[in-house]
C-alpha cells in the first residue's frame, strides 16, 4: 500500500516488495493511493483488501493519524499490519520497518552549517505533512540548525511531493528572500523543482546550497553537476524488502523484530560514486 507509486523513490520500493515476495513464495500487488492527498483513497484500498482476506499488508500510510482506524480493522480481522518508513500513530501495528530520520537530516544540517561557515539564510520545501517522517526529517534539520543562531530559517512550506509544486514554491521564496543561502528539501523529487527554480533565476551550480533525502537517477546527475551538494540515502530496496518479510514472518507465526531501521549514508560530489547503494538497487 504506496501514497504515492509514481515517485521513484516508490518504484524502487515496489521491486524489493516484489522481489522479496517472489523469493518467499507470496503473491505481491501494489496499491497506489495517487497521491499524499489521497487519505480516502489508501483507507478504502485497505478495506478492500480486508474483504479479500489477504495474508498480510505492508503500509506506507498517508497519514500517519488518518490510516488508523482502517489499519486497527485490519489487525482485528487477523491481518498483520506492517508499516515501511512511516508510521501509522497505533500501538496495534504489528512492525515497523524504517530509516534513521531525524540523524539522517542533522547530518544535512551539519553540511550545510560547516560550508556556510555557520551564517546563512536557510529556506525549507518540508515535504507532505501530516506524517511522522516529515516531522522527523523536519525536527532534525531544525533543532541541530538552532545551535548556530547566525543560521536563520527565513521561510518554511509543506507541499506534496511534485517536482512542479516545488518549482513554483522556491520561485516565490527567491522574490521573498533574494539572499537565500541554502534549501532542505524533503525529497528528491521537490529537489528537483528547486533546482529548476534556481536555474531559472538565473543562480550557478552550488550558488545555493541544496540538499536533499533519498536518491534516484536524476538527483544522482544533479549532484555529479553541482546542483544539489549532498543527500542521504536510506536504503528502499532494503527495506521494502524487510518488510515483507517481517508480514511473512508475522503470517506465519515466526520470530521478527518489532522494529528495524536501515543505516543511512550522507552523499556529496565527492563520493557519489563510491557509497555502497546495493540497498536501492533493484533487480541486479
Amino acid at each position: 500500500m504506496l501514497p504515492a507509486a509514481g515517485d521513484p523513490y516508490f518504484k524502487l520500493k515496489s521491486c524489493g516488495y516484489l522481489e522479496a515476495g517472489k523469493q518467499a513464495g507470496y503473491e505481491v500487488n501494489i496499491y497506489d493511493a495517487g497521491g499524499y492527498g489521497n487519505l480516502d483513497r489508501q483507507v478504502s484500498q485497505i478495506q478492500d483488501v480486508i474483504q479479500r482476506k489477504v495474508a498480510g499488508i505492508v503500509l506506507v500510510p498517508a497519514s500517519s493519524d488518518g490510516t488508523v482506524p482502517a489499519v486497527e480493522q485490519a489487525i482485528a480481522a487477523g491481518i498483520p499490519v506492517l508499516n515501511d518508513g512511516i508510521a501509522t500513530h497505533s500501538e496495534k501495528v504489528t512492525g515497523f520497518v524504517g530509516e534513521p530520520s531525524y540523524v539522517m537530516t542533522e547530518l544535512l544540517a551539519s553540511y550545510v552549517v560547516d560550508k556556510l561557515g555557520g551564517n546563512g539564510e536557510v529556506v525549507m520545501l518540508s515535504g507532505p505533512s501530516g506524517l511522522d517522517l516529515t516531522k522527523l526529517r523536519v525536527n532534525g534539520f531544525k533543532d541541530y540548525l538552532a545551535k548556530f543562531p547566525k543560521m536563520k530559517v527565513v521561510a518554511e512550506k509543506f507541499t506534496s511531493t511534485a517536482s512542479a509544486e516545488a518549482l513554483n514554491t522556491m520561485q516565490d521564496f527567491l522574490q521573498s528572500h533574494p539572499h537565500v543561502t541554502a534549501v532542505y528539501t524533503f525529497n528528491g523529487p521537490i529537489a528537483i523543482g528547486a533546482v529548476q527554480a534556481l536555474r531559472a533565476a538565473g543562480k550557478k551550480p552550488g550558488e545555493v546550497l541544496v540538499v536533499t533525502t533519498d536518491m534516484e537517477v536524476e538527483t544522482e546527475r544533479m549532484i555529479k553537476e553541482g546542483w544539489i551538494q549532498a543527500t542521504v540515502v536510506s536504503q528502499p530496496v532494503t527495506m521494502a524488502k524487510l518488510a515483507v518479510e517481517h508480514a511473512i514472518n508475522a503470517v506465519e507465526k515466526k520470530p521478527f523484530p518489532k522494529t528495524e531501521l536501515t543505516q543511512a549514508s550522507m552523499i556529496t560530489m565527492t563520493n557519489v560514486s563510491d557509497v555502497d547503494l546495493s540497498g536501492q538497487e533493484c533487480g541486479k
